[in-house]
């Protein structure tokens, strides 16, 4: 087998996740208690039913895996458990324009020192680069942008109402099929669980990435390989252990 493409994850994976995503949920919640006249639920409460306590997310959590609908749904239980009667259809489309809002309330850190250098290399050595991520169009854009690696990538696949999202396998066949590569010769690198349900689901080789020890330890009987970031995969394609 060789590498020919590698998918690569947003959140977690090319970018730091709490850094971004706790502050700007933070701003969703307070625009969320003003809107719907919540003030008396606290904060922490919001954060915890998205998997966020103490400043830390949970790469199992709803914030880290699940789509803007999925964050509206955990928001709601918590409105509802305070005694507010609302309902998903009015949550959900408020949630995700307040995260579009706020989107540049995050602060946007690559997962590893020179981000771009990593990933140029793997393109020198004539590997095609592609994101598959939950997020949104606008919000990825934003990311991707400001970490400085927006051109790297052949193409990026965005939760844009049309194409079905992680762990649908989907965007990994459409990859094949588009640029004539063997699934045997893609590799997918995320974070959590839903990355390597998507590379299982496609029948592809995985890479699970994090800082956290605690999380690498959960994917350890996963994925082919675990490591604390991406700056480690150079060195397994060049040495040849891909």
């Amino acid at each position: 087998m060789a590498v020919k493409a590698i998918i690569f994850d947003k959140d977690g994976t090319l970018i730091d996740f709490d850094s971004f995503w706790i502050s700007v949920s933070v701003e969703v919640i307070k625009d969320l208690k003003n809107r719907f006249d919540q003030n008396d639920v606290p904060v922490c409460d919001f954060l915890e039913a998205i998997g966020v306590k103490d400043g830390v997310s949970d790469i199992d959590g709803v914030l880290c895996k699940g789509t803007y609908d999925e964050i509206a749904e955990a928001f709601l239980k918590v409105a509802k458990k305070h005694g507010h009667d609302l309902a998903l259809s009015e949550m959900s489309p408020f949630v995700t324009q307040s995260y579009n809002k706020n989107s540049l309330q995050g602060d946007v850190r690559g997962t590893c020192d020179n981000l771009r250098g990593v990933l140029e290399s793997l393109k020198e050595y004539g590997i095609r680069l592609f994101v598959v991520t939950t997020d949104n169009p606008e919000i990825t854009s934003l990311c991707l942008e400001k970490l400085g690696v927006s051109d790297l990538f052949e193409k990026v696949f965005t939760d844009d109402g049309i194409t079905p999202p992680k762990p649908d396998p989907s965007c990994a066949f459409k990859i094949s099929e588009e640029y004539s590569i063997d699934l045997s010769d893609i590799i997918m690198v995320g974070d959590t669980m839903t990355d390597v349900r998507f590379a299982k689901n496609a029948g592809i080789r995985v890479i699970s990435v994090g800082a956290n020890e605690e999380n690498r330890k959960r994917h350890a009987s996963y994925a082919d390989f675990v490591f604390g970031d991406v700056s480690c995969i150079p060195d397994l394609v060049f040495g040849g252990a891909l």
